[in-house]
């Protein structure tokens, strides 16, 4: 491939990457804090104080998996192990659910421990376990739609435009 080309996929890449990291960690953050119990007296300021810096922890997690995860050469293999035609449904649910493993769990893991250390006083700790499973299932659950749904219209405005071409018959003029 030429290295232009590659250069030009490498931008598209990054692109998408922040996209959907910006995307998602927005997502998530508010899934988690509008999930969260806050004690009564906590007041709003601390709660939108807390969703920034989830949204920013969040981000930075989620665009760090995606400058070290090649999801285009990992969706390619999955396509080779299980037969997938590319642009199709089949190959889009395949492909987002690994995408979801891939991330979800790290970045809510990551989201989860901060908040429950961090942001919540010691005296207002629900139990951790029971917190991060439930943060686990609600966001993979999340994450999976917004995934399903909006990475193909992501990766639709991240692509370049190319130039429209002219019909065959122009390209190709009858003598």
């Amino acid at each position: 491939m030429p290295p232009e080309i590659q250069k030009q996929m490498k931008k598209v890449g990054l692109k998408i990457s922040f996209m959907m990291a910006l995307m998602m960690s927005f997502a998530l953050s508010l899934t988690g804090n509008l999930t969260a119990e806050h004690p009564p007296e906590m007041p709003m300021i601390a709660i939108i104080i807390g969703f920034l810096e989830s949204f920013v922890l969040s981000f930075a997690v989620s665009f760090g998996i995606g400058l070290v995860v090649p999801m285009p050469k990992v969706n390619a293999a999955l396509g080779r192990k299980f037969h997938l035609q590319p642009r199709t449904l089949k190959a889009h649910i395949v492909e987002s659910i690994v995408s979801n493993l891939i991330y979800t769990p790290l970045m809510t893991t990551v989201m989860v421990t901060f908040v429950y250390f961090f942001l919540i006083p010691p005296g207002h700790r629900p139990p951790y376990l029971p917190m991060f499973i439930s943060s686990q299932v609600i966001c993979f659950v999340v994450a999976q739609v917004l995934i399903f749904i909006f990475e193909p219209i992501i990766i639709k405005i991240a692509m370049p435009k190319m130039p429209p071409r002219p019909p065959f018959e122009q390209e190709h003029p009858h003598p």
